[in-house]
């Protein structure tokens, strides 16, 4: 008789876990976001200076002065990353700001998945109308994966740039949804 493998089931299920942290180029809107505040700050100081010349009061200046602070402290970073987790079937889309600030952008499990594609595979024509969320490095050399998800209160597709690895996890938990082409 030959020996039947024993598979370590917690072994397993700790090689189901896949993490991908890359550095993203800023969205336009946001860079735009940025540019417009700077020059509202500007802008308020000028302005302070002027009414200080013109009336003669420093309090005009010193409000200006004060604005422009609080613009200067509500500029968005430019220094955006994303991090994707991917945790037994369950994917984490986070966003870090400026190195230190975390947001869970989004969270959809394997189940409400249709497709995970290339960019430009032809599987996802048939899904052109759901709305794109872009997660992804922004970077035009980079290899980019739709993730297609219907679920009970939203449905769309999430652009997103995934390391092999976590194509590997994803294809392993539902082999039938990831397409490697």
């Amino acid at each position: 008789m030959f020996p039947v493998p024993v598979l370590d089931w917690r072994l397993l299920m700790e090689e189901i876990y896949s993490e991908t942290f890359l550095k993203a180029k800023p969205p336009m809107k946001r860079k735009m976001l940025r540019t417009g505040l700077l020059l509202l700050a500007i802008l308020a100081l000028l302005f302070g200076i002027c009414s200080m010349l013109v009336m003669g009061t420093i309090l005009v200046m010193g409000v200006m002065v004060i604005v422009a602070v609080i613009i200067f402290f509500l500029l968005p970073t430019n220094d955006i990353a994303y991090e994707y987790i991917f945790v037994d079937g369950q994917i984490d889309y986070d966003c870090i700001y400026g190195g230190a600030k975390r947001k869970t952008l989004k969270r959809i499990d394997m189940t409400e998945v249709e497709i995970v594609a290339p960019e430009n595979s032809h599987r996802l024509d048939s899904y052109q109308n759901l709305s794109l969320i872009d997660y992804s490095s922004g970077m035009p050399q980079d290899r980019h994966y739709i993730a297609v998800f219907v679920g009970e209160d939203s449905s769309g597709r999430i652009r997103f740039t995934p390391d092999d690895k976590m194509i590997e996890m994803m294809g392993f938990k539902s082999p039938s949804k990831v397409v490697k082409e």
